[in-house]
């Protein structure tokens, strides 16, 4: 008696569970991005100098303020705290009051007092020294005490 062979359709793979794992693979990546670049304002053209290298490793703990041109005034600057605006020397008070809900995260949160914290400045490189000083006293009356500032490398 011979037998009948059954024709098959093929072998087909259930693609569910692949595109999970692509899925997830990408959120794993994305949470893994260094976002550092993202703080960083476009309005903001650093100063150059010769002995700039990039820190080690990242500062815990930090607050990044830029110091940009404002756009509609050429000669006036203003501090940039993520995407909150102080308009020059009228908002230090306001600023103040920023930094001072930054210590409080910090005290609260993290259970670090205002010494523990670093403020990264970026201050564009045509910014007044005066104005910088000034924005630095703000931050040394809310009892921060240590600073990082940025510049460029010099492109030779």
């Amino acid at each position: 008696m011979a037998r009948k062979r059954q024709e098959s359709e093929g072998v087909q793979g259930d693609m569910t569970p692949m595109i999970d794992m692509v899925f997830q693979l990408l959120i794993f990546f994305m949470i893994l991005i260094n976002f550092a670049d993202a703080d960083q304002n476009a309005r903001v053209k650093l100063p150059e100098n010769d002995i700039v290298k990039p820190p080690e490793q990242p500062i815990p703990d930090a607050v990044t303020l830029q110091i940009a041109r404002q756009e509609k005034k050429k000669n006036e600057y203003s501090v940039l705290i993520g995407a909150e605006e102080f308009f020059g020397d009228k908002d230090l008070k306001r600023l103040k009051a920023a930094l001072d809900k930054e210590v409080k995260f910090v005290k609260n949160e993290k259970k670090k007092s205002a010494k523990d914290m670093t403020v990264i400045l970026r201050a564009d490189k045509d910014a007044p020294i005066g104005f910088i000083n000034r924005v630095i006293h703000t931050c040394q009356e809310a009892d921060i005490e240590t600073f990082a500032l940025r510049a460029t490398a010099k492109v030779k």
